[in-house]
This record gives C-alpha cells, sequence and structure tokens, in this order.
C-alpha cells in the first residue's frame, strides 16, 4: 500500500475497491427501481390498465396478473424511461399485448420484440434476458405448487366421501380444512376472509330457527340401514358465514353475504334439506338488518355428498335456472340467490378448472 502503484487505477486493491463499489451501488439502484415500480404498479391497477381477466378462475387470473407484473418488473429495470412517457392507453395496450403474448405459442418472442426496443448494451441484454427467462419459470413454479396442494386437498376429501362417508367426523377438523380452502366452492369464493362476528350470529340463529333443521330419518340417509341413524346423528352439520365488501356488476359497492350449510356426509340431499334452504331464505328477507339494507346481497349455499337418486325437486329447481349459467343454481332474487351443490360436482369442477390451467402453464 506505501508504493504508489498498488494504489493506482490499475492496481489489483482498486480493482477490488471498485466491484465492490459497483456491487453496493448497483444494489442500491436495483432496489431503488423495484420500489419505484411497485408505485408505478399501484398506478397502473388504479387507471385500469392491467385486462380484467373476465371469465377466468380466480386462481388462474391472479397468476396471470402476477405473472405479466413480472415482465413489466423485468421491463421496469432494465431500462425506466420505457414505460414512464407512455399515456394511459399506450400502456394498456403494451400491458395487455405482453400478457396475451406470454400465455401463448409464442411466448419466447417477448424478449425478441423487447430487445429490438430497448437499447440496452451486451450486459444489460444477457441480463434483461435472465430476468425474464427467471420470471416465467418462478411463475410457472409458484402457480403449480398452489395447485399441487389444492390437488391434494381434493383427493382427500375425495377419498372421506366415498369410502368414509359414514364415520363420525371431528368437526374442528373438517370445519378447519373447509374454511382454509373456501376455493373449493368455486373460484369467486377463493378469497372469502375472516368471519365477522356479529353477522356470523345473527345468520347462525336464524339457520338454527329454521324448523327441523338438524331432524333425521332414514328417508335423509344415503345407507339404508336404520342403524346408520345413529351414526348421522354423531355427525355435525358445517356452517360457515362470510360477509366481504364486494363490487358489482354496475361497480357500485356492496355487501356479497355468504352463507354455506354442510350437510353431514352420512345424508343423500333431498326435498326436506331443500324446503329447509327455502325456509332460512324466508327468515333472512323477514329479518329487519337484512331486509332493509339493498347493499346486502346474500348467497345461500347447501352443500352435501350428493342429491338423492330418489329426489326429483332439486334437480328440477337447477334445470329452471340453467340458463344462468351458474352450477347447482335452485333459486335466483333480486338480493339473494340460492344454490344446491354435491361434493362430487365441486370437486369434478375443480379438477376440470385444475387441468385447465395446467395447459394454459
Amino acid at each position: 500500500m506505501a508504493s504508489p502503484d498498488a494504489t493506482g487505477f490499475e492496481s489489483e486493491t482498486w480493482r477490488k475497491v471498485a466491484r465492490e463499489l459497483n456491487k453496493i451501488t448497483s444494489s442500491v439502484y436495483e432496489d431503488f427501481l423495484r420500489k419505484q415500480f411497485e408505485r408505478e404498479i399501484e398506478g397502473y391497477i388504479a387507471d385500469g390498465v392491467f385486462p380484467t381477466y373476465a371469465g377466468l378462475p380466480e386462481d388462474y387470473k391472479k397468476w396471470r396478473f402476477e405473472n405479466t407484473k413480472s415482465i413489466l418488473r423485468a421491463v421496469y429495470t432494465a431500462d425506466p424511461t420505457t414505460l414512464k412517457s407512455l399515456k394511459k392507453n399506450q400502456k394498456k395496450i403494451i400491458v395487455r399485448l405482453l400478457d396475451k403474448l406470454s400465455v401463448s405459442n409464442e411466448n419466447d418472442a417477448i424478449f425478441e420484440v423487447l430487445n429490438s426496443v430497448l437499447e440496452l448494451d451486451d450486459v444489460s441484454t444477457k441480463l434483461f434476458a435472465k430476468q425474464l427467462k427467471s420470471v416465467s419459470l418462478q411463475s410457472i413454479v409458484s402457480a403449480i405448487e398452489v395447485l399441487r396442494r389444492r390437488h391434494e386437498v381434493a383427493e382427500k376429501l375425495r377419498t372421506l366421501m366415498n369410502d368414509h362417508y359414514l364415520e363420525t367426523l371431528e368437526t374442528p377438523d373438517l370445519q378447519g380444512i373447509i374454511e382454509a380452502n373456501t376455493w373449493l366452492f368455486g373460484s369467486s369464493y377463493e378469497t372469502l376472509g375472516a368471519e365477522e362476528d356479529t353477522f356470523t350470529k345473527i345468520a347462525k340463529s336464524l339457520r338454527d330457527a329454521v324448523k327441523g333443521i338438524d331432524d333425521i330419518t332414514l328417508d335423509d340417509l344415503d345407507a339404508d340401514e336404520p342403524t346408520a341413524i345413529e351414526g348421522a346423528s354423531k355427525q355435525p352439520d358445517l356452517f360457515l358465514a362470510r360477509k366481504v365488501l364486494h363490487h358489482d356488476s354496475m361497480g357500485r359497492k356492496i355487501y356479497r353475504c355468504i352463507v354455506v350449510e354442510i350437510k353431514r356426509p352420512s345424508l343423500a340431499l333431498n326435498y326436506k334439506h331443500l324446503q329447509q334452504l327455502d325456509g332460512y331464505a324466508q327468515l333472512i328477507k323477514k329479518h329487519a338488518e337484512f331486509a332493509s339494507s339493498d347493499a346486502m346481497h346474500f348467497e345461500l349455499i347447501l352443500i352435501g355428498r350428493k342429491i338423492s337418486e330418489a329426489d326429483t325437486e332439486i334437480r328440477s329447481r337447477m334445470q329452471g335456472q340453467v340458463a344462468k349459467g351458474l352450477p347447482g343454481l335452485v333459486s335466483d332474487d333480486a338480493r339473494m340467490k340460492r344454490f344446491v351443490l354435491s361434493w362430487y360436482t365441486l370437486l369434478d369442477n375443480f379438477l376440470l378448472t385444475n387441468q385447465a390451467m395446467i395447459d394454459a402453464l
């Protein structure tokens, strides 16, 4: 260090210091760009720049959004000025083209197109290509892991419904599984949030007021054995109620009030259970707090292992609503929809959606 040559710009010591300084400054700059990008994206979301993904399952919507957001992050990190000066409509065009291209058979063309537009040196070009490749791989791996976990839950429930439906179930275990996996009811029920005590208590008290709601007869059982009634009486019905902020088709804020009644697996749903659902709907309509607010929209969902083969009324009601395109819909009033669903329908619908998402990946 005492020698002049030891501290000159060409010395090994100086080169080491310069390399470390470059690493630090690059890290600080990249961190700054990431934070700036998140602020930019908030504006994109507020301005409706991203596609709405209308008609796609919720989990696939989320994956598409995060995938496109990751591509934009890579572009912004490579050259922040590229997106900065665009007008709103220009942003929409760019973002939506990137979104479409990323899930097409031409997704490799993303790098070719962007590389031809961005003015990057060789080092930056290689880094950009690496980032885009990493983005795609990370998004796919993340999506596949979500699908894998959900597939495991669905298979366990199918085994339960096939082989163990006559056995006594532990309420906390099954209740916990269902509350943690509300996507089982359909993609629009993926994120229902935590329960609200007041709403849940009122909804549960009205449910308990339905005449004969917990009564079981031999006609209700899937297994035609008198001894099965004793086992069924030990199985609990499960109840889930959520009130979440939502926007209707006109963009107005409303409360989406979702009430799910899951009948014990040893029962087969029949006309009596449909009447109970209708009775519950009437009690809700008469309740002052619920009936007086146009902002409260209800979805009442009755779920059972299967619909009784002897029943005709449930299927008839479903057929009358088939044009609405909502599985299990039996009634559609102004602010209240009623559904009757079997676990097998829910699980099969999940597998079909799951496969569609895997094909897209």
